[in-house]
């Protein structure tokens, strides 16, 4: 299933070059289920490794930068131009660029939602806040009882 050292990500996945962003998922939740240390067969630390392999190698092809640069790799390496070395390292080299502290990823659309969500729900608290304590007659600009001495 999971190959040695090895440096293809869509071989080590089970996929094929041009596969979309679901079927990358797909592919990525049938090894982890398939190789998670609790649910395996296997060696606890081997399936550690072999989970951290798969993992890799989703992160490297989720990313459509990291992926040009994968794929821009490996027909480098099927070319001969450079060796297996040089890959390591200019892999290392991309991928701490690409995950810097101000790196983050866009909100999905359930992530928006979310804020939409809460800003409604706050504004509206503060609407039926205000409207209640006019109704009750008590000032919104009161001073809490526990400043007063």
């Amino acid at each position: 299933m999971i190959l040695k050292a090895e440096h293809n990500y869509y071989r080590i996945l089970g996929v094929h070059e041009k596969a979309n962003s679901h079927e990358l998922r797909k592919a990525f939740c049938k090894l982890t289920k398939e190789l998670h240390p609790d649910t395996t067969s296997l060696n606890h630390d081997d399936a550690s490794l072999k989970l951290q392999i798969v993992l890799e190698a989703y992160e490297n092809l989720h990313n459509p930068n990291l992926r040009n640069l994968h794929d821009i790799k490996l027909k480098n390496i099927e070319n001969h131009q450079i060796d297996s070395n040089n890959y390591l390292e200019i892999d290392k080299k991309n991928t701490e660029s690409s995950y810097k502290v101000g790196h983050r990823r866009p909100f999905s659309n359930g992530e928006m939602f979310s804020l939409l969500l809460l800003i409604i729900t706050i504004s509206l608290s503060l609407v039926f806040f205000l409207l209640f304590a006019n109704f009750t007659g008590r000032e919104v600009n009161s001073i809490p009882v526990w400043l007063v001495k």
